[in-house]
């Protein structure tokens, strides 16, 4: 038993991504929106807090308001604020069932197999060095 070596197989599941690519998210139509842009803020000196480049987004069905200034550029941010406002009135109107929900969760699982399989291999380790300890104490 001393040579034996137990070998594991990987196989590619798939990511947690890959699982939720078929999500439909809530549409957000930009008639359905009021932009307003505002002064910047945070580091930058004068001229961040002089130039409109932040942009206020309010989903006006759902009374969501964001505020983004990611980005030096006004149309970044505005499509930013467009992507961020996606999940959140996905959150809003699907509550626990939304897509970060279901990735936390499907990340809590894969995680936890994870877990598992690293307990059962420290196991497995144990036994065979223990093996090996319990034969050579048998040749002396």
């Amino acid at each position: 038993m001393r040579g034996l070596r137990v070998l594991f197989s990987q196989i590619r599941t798939k990511t947690t991504k890959e699982k939720l690519k078929g999500y439909q998210f809530p549409e957000i139509r930009k008639e359905d929106c009021e932009q307003k842009f505002i002064s910047g803020w945070g580091p930058g000196g004068q001229k961040v807090n002089t130039a409109q480049n932040a942009v206020q987004l309010r989903h006006i069905p759902t009374g969501i308001v964001l505020k983004v200034h990611e980005d030096r550029l006004l149309p970044k941010n505005i499509e930013i604020a467009f992507d961020r406002m996606k999940f959140a009135v996905d959150r809003h109107l699907n509550g626990d069932n939304c897509y970060e929900e279901q990735y936390k969760r499907l990340q809590k699982i894969k995680e936890d197999k994870a877990k598992a399989n690293r307990a059962k291999k420290r196991e497995m380790k144990a036994q065979l060095k223990e093996e090996g300890m319990e034969e050579e104490g048998k040749k002396e």
